[in-house]
């Protein structure tokens, strides 16, 4: 019978664990999280653990029961809150190969119920205390508890993200994303990738709005439009983001930052000299990243 002592954490841990992002919006979260039994979901950002955030970090945001707020302003209020603002930024983590005492003695310590493990600088998994808990339990051999087949609700389904720019092209590869999601029981993440705003001025140059607040109703109007995308996909569990920067690396950092299993797009039919020129960001995309890359085509082929 195996002991704790001889236990490692890469024995016990949740692998491939649900992750956000600093910018991803608390609105919905915390239903997400109790939908799917989550407390702890590491915050990642440019492929690197940034911190973690908890059902209690999202309670102490939440307003009360009692509140005057109508459900529209809590929604308001919360979509222009994001994890970054809330999350706990000193994360403590482990090894896959430390031993699990080593995870027990910090969680003890340090009176938390969940640590990222870590592999040379990269997410691989999260140990919780209900998988130290299986792991006692299997010492324990208590009887009727099956601890080797038990459900890693903190594992997460796998991810289609999915770019779009607003135009009706974009959205071709709407139809087959949705059936793919719903056939794998994937979860699809929309982007959208805008260029950074900058100063609104009057013509007699008076700042009519400063850049950071010009980037606030680009974000809202951004997630609106893919929220009302979203919809389409019925039967599939949506995840919003918006970038801002050059659509091709946004879109290759987006990747990095959230692991999906594959980065579905559409591309514009060219031939001849316009597709040595322009290209696509679609093409730029695949070339600059190791995600499987799916192509949907659309729009009639040129004759230049």
């Amino acid at each position: 019978m195996p002991t704790i002592i001889a236990m490692r954490i890469r024995e016990w841990m949740t692998p491939s664990p649900i992750t956000v992002t600093p910018t991803t919006p608390v609105a919905g979260l915390h239903e997400m999280m109790s939908l799917r039994r989550l407390r702890h979901l590491p915050v990642m950002d440019d492929g690197r653990l940034v911190g973690i955030i908890t059902d209690r970090d999202l309670r102490t945001v939440l307003p009360s029961p009692a509140t005057s707020f109508s459900v529209g302003e809590i929604r308001f209020l919360l979509e222009r809150l994001t994890v970054g603002e809330v999350m706990t930024r000193r994360v403590l983590i482990v090894e896959p190969e430390a031993p699990l005492a080593e995870a027990v003695r910090q969680m003890l310590e340090q009176k938390i119920g969940a640590l990222p493990v870590v592999e040379h600088g990269r997410l691989v998994g999260i140990i919780t205390e209900i998988d130290v808990l299986r792991a006692f339990a299997s010492v324990l051999g208590i009887p009727g508890l099956d601890v080797a087949g038990a459900d890693r609700r903190e594992a997460a389904p796998p991810t289609i993200l999915v770019p779009l720019d607003g135009a009706a092209g974009s959205e071709a590869v709407l139809p087959a994303v949705g059936e793919l999601a719903r056939a794998e029981g994937a979860r699809v993440r929309l982007l959208f990738v805008a260029q950074p705003p900058g100063e609104v001025r009057a013509n007699d140059d008076r700042v009519i709005a400063y850049a950071d607040q010009e980037t606030a109703r680009v974000e809202a109007e951004m997630l609106a439009y893919l929220r009302r995308v979203g919809e389409r996909l019925y039967g599939v569990e949506v995840d919003l983001a918006v970038r801002f920067g050059e659509p091709a690396d946004e879109i290759v950092k987006e990747a990095a930052a959230t692991g999906p299993a594959m980065i579905a797009m559409a591309s514009h039919r060219r031939s001849g000299l316009e597709r040595i020129v322009k290209g696509s960001v679609a093409e730029r995309v695949e070339r600059a990243t190791r995600v499987p890359v799916m192509l949907v085509q659309h729009g009639e082929t040129s004759a230049t």
